[in-house]
């Protein structure tokens, strides 16, 4: 299932049948007429992240393949398949054959990912596996000492040139690694543990 501007990648391919959502809203109809095998979520889908959306859907549905689909740096997206949120993420400028190739190895339960993503792991985690050293990345680190100097979300997005969904989304997922609920506490045990 797919949103209605990412079905044209796919008019050619037979052994694919696609559904498309024109909005997040009619997600529990439809979902209840047909059974699904793979959702392509765009990140940023206006009203709602694609990030609830596919938790939405991994927890009505835990075995179904989501993959993100995203214009921003795929890396700030490796967490969440590590945490097994997310079957995969592909880059929206990615060719037709590598969205097919992934999507096909999803679904036969194969991991196809970019090299770089061995270095993120490396980098991202060290040591054995009881002492995994969490490292935020760089826009990361900065989200964090902005929220500490008391900028908004808005604000944010503003100084790092990006969109406030995707500061939502980044936050989202600093929330996740650090295994907090609010931007307090995301700062408080980010300094604890000399994160920022």
């Amino acid at each position: 299932m797919i949103l209605d501007g990412s079905k044209k990648l796919f008019n050619a391919v037979s052994d694919i049948s696609i559904d498309t959502l024109n909005d997040i809203e009619s997600f529990a109809d439809v979902i209840e007429k047909k059974v699904y095998d793979v959702f392509l979520i765009d990140v940023n889908l206006g009203a709602c992240s694609g990030l609830t959306f596919a938790e939405l859907v991994k927890e009505k549905y835990p075995s179904s393949i989501v993959i993100l689909y995203t214009g921003d740096d795929i890396k700030d997206y490796y967490s969440l398949i590590i945490e097994k949120k997310i079957n995969n993420v592909i880059s929206k400028t990615a060719t037709k054959d590598r969205i097919l190739k992934t999507i096909y190895a999803a679904m036969n339960n194969d991991l196809l990912l970019p090299e770089n993503f061995i270095d993120y792991v490396n980098d991202r985690y060290s040591g054995n596996s009881l002492k995994k050293i969490l490292r935020f990345n760089n826009r990361e680190k900065r989200i964090l000492e902005l929220v500490m100097e008391g900028y908004t979300n808005q604000a944010i997005a503003l100084e790092l040139g990006v969109k406030q969904r995707t500061i939502e989304n980044n936050l989202t997922q600093i929330y996740a690694l650090l295994n907090v609920g609010t931007r307090a506490e995301a700062v408080i045990k980010a300094k604890e543990m000399g994160l920022i």
